[in-house]
Parts: structure tokens; sequence; C-alpha cells
């Protein structure tokens, strides 16, 4: 058994995190920057160690989070690369000047609030165009107010970009071209107003390997860092850094008319039958709808049925067929359980099932 005291551990490659980024910059035109897109814990993937690593290898020359506080850990963790804020506060204008981040300014009030700061001290922001998501954004209609604003109180616009509506599955292409030329010819008018071209960013994981001639300055590359491709076209050049393990805490030799769980829902049908317990459960990001049959889990070489409901702590499997002991590793999510199949079971994407591992699983780098 493990000397580490972890049970249940998230272990991730950094090794195969910068195989991932080399493996995009190969698809990029020459000068293409990249964003690396490390909000929501890094996907689900941990601690600044991933931003750390992107980095001091070189490998990417911006980074991208949701919010303020995200890029201000980021800052603490020692990351000096330029860092978006894709949804700032009003209230957070302070700390996003003393931790020198870029905001996205998508609302006038933001944009007039954040430009009455002495602008001797201001951070360059990032124009966001709404081209069709309706999510956050500025249209064409608005856009002359905007330009002036930010003209006549001499914001500095780093960036410009806009989100994308299809999801990678999907093939909106003639909407997504309709979105690329809408925003384009925002970008038009803000560099006729403005006197110089901004950074211009449009395309995600997907979009950067669909619609190559639309790469621009930036592309923000997200869950293909972490070795998902989204759109299923360079899948056999990434590697998943992230797989699930645990080991079993107990085994129950149990007979038919027993039942195992919350509800009663696991029923024991044969004679026998031997149920192992693992250490882990809904909270740590291990989907309740896996249960019952639902998920299968990877041990000792077989799959194994999860067993009864999952709880928040901990699961059950079916090893009846399986030589297995106490303190046997294994695998949820990694080389025989992906994290597609996952998805499928619980009809989700892949991004879910990533971004809901629980903060109290341990990450180990490698």
């Amino acid at each position: 058994m493990s000397e580490n005291r972890f049970l249940t551990q998230l272990n991730i490659s950094l090794e195969a995190l910068e195989s991932n980024t080399r493996a995009y910059r190969s698809h990029l035109k020459p000068g293409v920057r990249i964003m690396a897109m490390v909000k929501a814990y890094s996907y689900g993937n941990g601690d600044p160690t991933i931003s750390r690593t992107l980095q001091d290898k070189e490998l990417v020359e911006h980074f991208g989070v949701a919010y303020t506080h995200e890029g201000i850990a980021l800052r603490e963790a020692g990351i000096h690369l330029p860092i978006m804020i894709m949804n700032p506060a009003k209230a957070e204008i302070d700390q996003i000047i003393k931790f020198d981040l870029s905001p996205t300014a998508y609302d006038l009030d933001f944009l007039l609030d954040f430009a009455s700061y002495s602008n001797d001290s201001l951070p360059g922001i990032h124009l966001k165009i709404d081209s069709g998501m309706h999510r956050l954004g500025f249209q064409l209609d608005q856009l002359d107010e905007v330009l002036n604003v930010i003209k006549e109180n001499e914001v500095v616009v780093t960036g410009m970009y806009t989100h994308l509506v299809a999801t990678p599955e999907e093939k909106h292409d003639q909407f997504t071209l309709e979105q690329i030329a809408y925003f384009n010819k925002a970008y038009d008018q803000a560099i006729e107003a403005l006197g110089y071209e901004p950074l211009k960013h449009v395309l995600n994981s997907a979009g950067a390997i669909r619609f190559k001639d639309h790469q621009y300055d930036m592309v923000r590359i997200g869950m293909g860092l972490y070795g998902l491709d989204p759109a299923s076209l360079i899948q056999d050049e990434l590697t998943p850094i992230a797989s699930l393990t645990t080991r079993i805490s107990q085994i129950h030799i149990l007979q038919p008319g027993e039942t195992v769980g919350y509800s009663r829902v696991g029923k024991i049908t044969r004679p026998d039958q031997k149920i192992a317990v693992l250490p882990l459960g809904y909270a740590d990001g291990y989907n309740r709808l896996l249960s019952d049959g639902n998920g299968e889990v990877f041990v000792n070489g077989r799959r194994a049925p999860v067993f009864g409901n999952i709880c928040m702590d901990m699961m059950f499997i079916d090893i009846s067929d399986i030589p297995a002991n106490v303190g046997d590793e294994v695998e949820l999510i990694g080389s025989h359980i992906s994290y597609d199949e996952v998805a499928a079971k619980i009809n989700s994407i892949s991004y879910e099932v990533m971004t809901s591992f629980g903060s109290r699983l341990n990450r180990v780098y490698t």
C-alpha cells in the first residue's frame, strides 16, 4: 500500500501539461500568443502550480481568469505575466489596480468608475464585444460612446475580444463566421478611434484548430491545456493531465436480502457478494448520477460497477469477480476510464466532470 496518507488523490502530470501546450503551439501561426485559461481552480486541476509551470517554462504569454480573487491568488503565488479578468466588479477596482490585473470592460458603469481613477495607475483593459452570445459585452450601437469614454480618460485598451457561441461538438460554422465578422467590424471601428491596435483575440481551444485563419494576435486555450480536445481534432496529440485514484477502505462479504448504502438501493442478489467501500463521494466531485451501476471504476485490471447510492464522502463498488484487498488502488478517471465516458453517463460534458473535483482532494503534481 502507498505510504501517502491520502487515500484519494488527483494525480496531475506537469509533463503532460507542457506537452499539450506545445501541441497547441504547433498549430498556431508564427507570433500568435496563448492566453492560458486558468479560471475555476485551473479547471479543477488545482493550485497555482499549473500557472507557475506555464509561466516558468515560458509556454504562454497571458493568463485568463473569471473573477478578481482568482487573479489576486495568482499574483500572490508569484505570477507576473498579464492576467485578464473576465467578470470584474466595480467594488474590486482598488484591488484590480493594486495587483495590476487587466479587467474586461463590458459595462459602461464599470468603465466610467474605472476611468475615474488616476490614469497613471490604471492597468490596461480588455474590451469585450457581444457578437451573439448575449452574456457580457458591448454591441456595435454602444461602441461610439464607449470609445469616447476611453479616449477622454486616456484608458489603455490592451486587448479586444469576443466569445463564440458554438460549443465544440456543434457545427454552427456559419453563425461563428458571422460572429467573427461582427467582431471585426467593431475592432476596425475601435482602432480607427484609438489610433492603435489592441491585441485581438476570439478563439478558444476548439476554435484555434477549426478556424485557423482567425487566430489573430492571441488565442485563449483552456480545456486543451488539460489534455482534452473539445473539437476532437487533435486528441491524439494530447494527454489528459489528471487522473483520479483512490484505495479500498473496507470489503464486505454479504448475502442475498442484505442492502448497501442509503435508501437500500444496493441490493445483494448473490451469495457471498463482495462489496468494497471507497473513501470518496459526491462532495469530491464524483457525481451521484453514477450510482448503482451507471458508473464503473478500474481495479486490478478489471472494471467494477458502482454499487448502490454514492454518498457524500464514500461509495461502493461490486468486486465479486475481482481479486482485491483493502488498500488496493482504484482508478475512477484515468487511462482506463475517460472523462468523456463519465460525462456521457451523467448526460453532461467533460468540462463539468473536470471542474467538479472538490477542494479537499489531495492534488499530487508530478
